[in-house]
């Protein structure tokens, strides 16, 4: 059963055969939401992101939201954008949101193995042409319903090609959550 807006499922449907599809904060630019993911991604507030995956986890609880899901696994950074701002805001945010649902989180699932630059401007087919090749599994997930967290959700094209790479790895079913959406 899909319960969420018709503008967050749309990024989704006739791409891939996914779950459920969640946000948390609807993104506008230049307002406050955004103020708050740049802090999370950014700015160092990796305990705002953890702090706000938390909230979310408990609100999608109360909600039966991913009642179904297994584990949980964050967008990986590459090794060296890693290295450059400390810390993954995506795993930030999916331990905070694997708290409030008390579901498992994988930190390691997923790895990036090929950096790209950022992807702001880019539509959503050079996104993915950019992506689909650039994630790897390191958890077994066969048979497993994985929710894939990442921080802000604009065209879909990075939760579609980590999504492709988990589903081919076996997983019976991929949902996505991202703390924040561009509607």
């Amino acid at each position: 059963m899909q319960n969420s807006p018709w503008w967050l499922r749309a990024k989704f449907d006739g791409l891939f055969n996914y779950g459920e599809v969640q946000t948390f904060f609807i993104f506008a630019p230049g307002g406050r939401v955004q103020h708050l993911m740049h802090a999370v991604k950014y700015k160092g507030a990796a305990d705002l992101g953890d702090f706000l995956g938390n909230w979310a986890g408990q609100a999608l609880k109360k909600s039966h939201f991913f009642n179904e899901v297994d584990c949980i696994i964050p967008i990986p950074l590459h090794a060296k954008r890693l290295s450059e701002r400390t810390y993954n805001q995506a795993e930030c945010i999916a331990n905070g949101l694997a708290k409030g649902l008390q579901i498992p989180i994988l930190p390691n699932g997923l790895v990036k193995l090929s950096q790209t630059n950022s992807l702001i401007g880019q539509d959503r087919y050079h996104r993915f042409e950019l992506l689909k090749d650039s994630f790897e599994i390191l958890e077994e997930l066969a048979g497993k319903n994985v929710l894939l967290v990442d921080d802000t959700l604009t065209t879909g094209a990075t939760l579609l090609a980590a999504a492709e790479k988990i589903k081919a790895a076996g997983a019976k079913e991929v949902s996505f959550f991202t703390l924040a959406a561009l509607k």
